[in-house]
This record gives C-alpha cells, sequence and structure tokens, in this order.
C-alpha cells in the first residue's frame, strides 16, 4: 500500500471517528436532558464512506433524525461535479413520495429538498460542492430518485468590468 493510498484511508478513518464521536455525545446529551423518542415505526440509519475523483474521503450520514422530533428523514445524497461541460448534478434517494410532494429551494450555494407524503418525510440541508446559477435548475424525479442539475456560476468574470473612459 502506498504512502499516499494510507494517508487517505487515515484520514478516512479519522473522519469517521469524528461523526461516532458526535453522535455518541448527542446520545448522551439526549439521556442527560430525559430526551425521549418514541419510536411507532421502524428506525432507519446509516453512513456512507468513499473516496472522491479528487481523492478526499467523504463521510455521509443519513436515515431518521432521532434527535430532531420532527419525523424528518435525511436521504442519501451524492454530487456530481462536472466541470467540462459546467454543471452540477445532485442525486437523492427519496422513495415513497411523488413528484408534488417534493420542494426544492436553492441558492448559489445551498440546497434545500424537502419532501411529505403520509409517514414518509425527507429533509436535505445540502452544501453544493461549487457555487450554482439557480435560476439554471432543473429537477427530475424518477423511480424514487430525485435529480437536480445546475450550471456552474463563471468565476472567470467574477467582479470584471470593462470601463470605458470619456
Amino acid at each position: 500500500m502506498s504512502h499516499e493510498n494510507r494517508k487517505n484511508l487515515k484520514d478516512m478513518l479519522d473522519e469517521l471517528d469524528m461523526y461516532f464521536e458526535k453522535f455518541e455525545k448527542d446520545i448522551q446529551d439526549a439521556v442527560r436532558n430525559n430526551i425521549s423518542i418514541p419510536r411507532l415505526h421502524p428506525f432507519v440509519a446509516g453512513f456512507s464512506f468513499k473516496v472522491g475523483p479528487e481523492g478526499k474521503p467523504s463521510i455521509q450520514v443519513f436515515g431518521d433524525r432521532p434527535l430532531h422530533n420532527d419525523g424528518y428523514r435525511s436521504p442519501m445524497s451524492e454530487q456530481i461535479l462536472d466541470d467540462k461541460n459546467r454543471m452540477l448534478r445532485v442525486v437523492l434517494d427519496m422513495p415513497g413520495v411523488g413528484k408534488d410532494d417534493i420542494k426544492v429551494d436553492t441558492t448559489e450555494d445551498k440546497a434545500v429538498v424537502t419532501a411529505e407524503n403520509g409517514s414518509r418525510k425527507y429533509r436535505a440541508d445540502i452544501d453544493l460542492k461549487s457555487e450554482v446559477r439557480p435560476e439554471t435548475s432543473k429537477a427530475e424525479y424518477k423511480n424514487g430518485v430525485l435529480e437536480i442539475s445546475f450550471s456552474l456560476k463563471d468565476k472567470a468574470n467574477k467582479g470584471y468590468r470593462r470601463i470605458d473612459i470619456v
């Protein structure tokens, strides 16, 4: 195993350790503050970790939010940056809702997705990998998967303007 692969694995494990420490602290706080979490339905929780194309490890936590009594579930999501075509795609796994149940709000650097259909409730607050132009966004929902596409904000001429001299 090369030195670089060991470093990436170590970074990933350190980040995973940080998530478990935070989770343990949240549970301890809930017990100390006598927060009871009634569960009348199955509980869903999980995490995924991977190494992105730039070699940076990424950990994502998804599922029910036990310390929030709002009943929402965080969907599994992924961001795919296409620098060549100047696009960012955000893909969310949200089975059990219809396209009319979904609401998407975006800014240049954040997307908030909510969906509700009976007991199925999803909420995702997504910090986007790159600044986008929200007015160019398009969304498609098919077979439980929501895909949102954005055009990337042009940074090359940010703040640039030619001024004519009179």
